[in-house]
Order: C-alpha cells, then sequence, then structure tokens
C-alpha cells in the first residue's frame, strides 16, 4: 500500500516517547474543547481503574497522567 501511495521507506522512524507525548497532547486538547477544568480532569484521570499501577504511580512524573495535566496546562495557557 505504501509503494502505491508513492511514499519511500523510512519516512517517519516511530519513537514510543513522541507517541506517547502526541497521545497526552490530544487527550489535554478534548478535555479543553470539552470545556472540562482541571480539577474535574485529575478527578476524571484518576478513576481509571489500574492506572499506572505498574509504574509506580499514575502521577509518577513521568505518567501519561502527569503529560496529560502538563499539555493540559501548556494549552490553556498558550504556552
Amino acid at each position: 500500500m505504501a509503494e502505491a501511495a508513492g511514499f519511500k521507506a523510512g519516512v517517519h522512524k516511530w519513537k514510543e516517547d513522541e507517541r506517547t507525548d502526541l497521545m497526552a497532547e490530544l487527550d489535554a486538547a478534548y478535555f479543553l474543547l470539552y470545556g472540562i477544568d482541571r480539577e474535574d480532569v485529575e478527578y476524571i484521570l484518576a478513576t481509571f481503574s489500574g492506572a499506572g499501577a505498574e509504574d509506580g504511580g499514575m502521577f509518577k512524573s513521568d505518567s501519561p497522567f502527569k503529560r496529560i495535566l502538563k499539555h493540559y496546562d501548556q494549552l490553556q495557557t498558550g504556552r
């Protein structure tokens, strides 16, 4: 399919950390688009059962939850 579309090999090298960060930014953007305030975002994220348990906690500095909150704050203030 890639050949038929004219894509060359190596168009984009997948980076797991970059993907995780982009997903967190999208989640934050959706929270803002729906008008959900930060306190409610924290509550919503805390309701995911077992989230973050495998890596020591959902509010660990590099957790997806912290990334979402970081992007939420940045998007809300315009960076």
